[in-house]
């Protein structure tokens, strides 16, 4: 009876011995391979664009309370735009450090004048004036800046080296080194080299110089113009030439 018991005994010890050797059965599905971190996003914000945080674009506006110039406005001969011109003495200019013959006196100086146009118009801005032949700006002469002179029309190449004046049409400030350049002859000269002698017609006394393009609003546009540095223009009327824009 005893070696009955002793073979239970030891079968039993064999099956436990054989259950605890034999690998677990993995019953879940394979996982997919994680990502290294570096390849997973570290930004916890939203990826919904975020309002810009720069200034809203400048408005164009006129001066609603400066009286009109008298001005003279003529269409183009093909109706497809017109010329306003007004004197620069005119009894509606706005101005300070500006005198009767149409010099700005100092840095600082500024005339403000207010036009009307009947349509949107893209434009630009002439000036006539009489010419100066002191210190001119010479294209022809070696070197560079002030080797080749101190002043043409409308830039300043000594003490300074910038443009004359600051402009603004309807508070929007002028880009003048955006102008690019102008035809005299078969050449095309950078706006900041125009002299005089590139407008001024033989026994005349005043000269018609180019200066900016801009935008014209329909009915009023105002016109500031400030003295920054170098000789100052003699202005003594103003011609805006305009194309009609949709």
């Amino acid at each position: 009876m005893k070696k009955k018991n002793l073979l239970v005994s030891c079968v039993a010890l064999g099956l436990l011995l054989v259950s605890c050797n034999k690998p677990a059965e993995n019953t879940s599905k394979a996982q997919p391979k994680s990502e290294p971190s570096s390849a997973q996003p570290t930004s916890s914000k939203s990826s919904t664009p975020s309002s810009s945080s720069s200034k809203a674009p400048a408005v164009p506006t006129p001066d609603a309370a400066q009286t009109p110039v008298t001005q003279e406005t003529t269409p183009a001969a093909d109706g497809k735009g017109e010329t306003i011109t007004w004197n620069a003495q005119d009894a509606n200019k706005e101005s300070e450090g500006f005198n009767d013959s149409g010099k700005f006196s100092s840095t600082g100086s500024y005339a403000k004048f207010t036009f009307t146009a009947t349509k949107k118009m893209k434009a630009r801005l002439y000036v006539e004036m009489p010419p100066r032949n002191d210190n001119v700006y010479d294209r022809t002469k070696e070197g560079e800046g002030e080797e080749k002179g101190h002043q043409s029309i409308w830039y300043n190449w000594h003490d300074g080296d910038d443009w004359k004046y600051n402009v603004e049409i309807n508070t929007i400030a002028i880009d003048q080194n955006q102008m690019g350049t102008w035809k005299v002859g078969e050449q095309d000269i950078p706006m900041k080299e125009l002299v005089y002698a590139d407008f001024l017609e033989q026994g005349a006394s005043t000269l018609v110089a180019p200066w900016f393009e801009f935008d014209v609003l329909e009915g009023k546009n105002t016109l500031r113009i400030e003295r920054n540095l170098g000789y100052s223009v003699n202005m003594v009327s103003f011609k805006v030439v305009g194309t009609y824009v949709a």
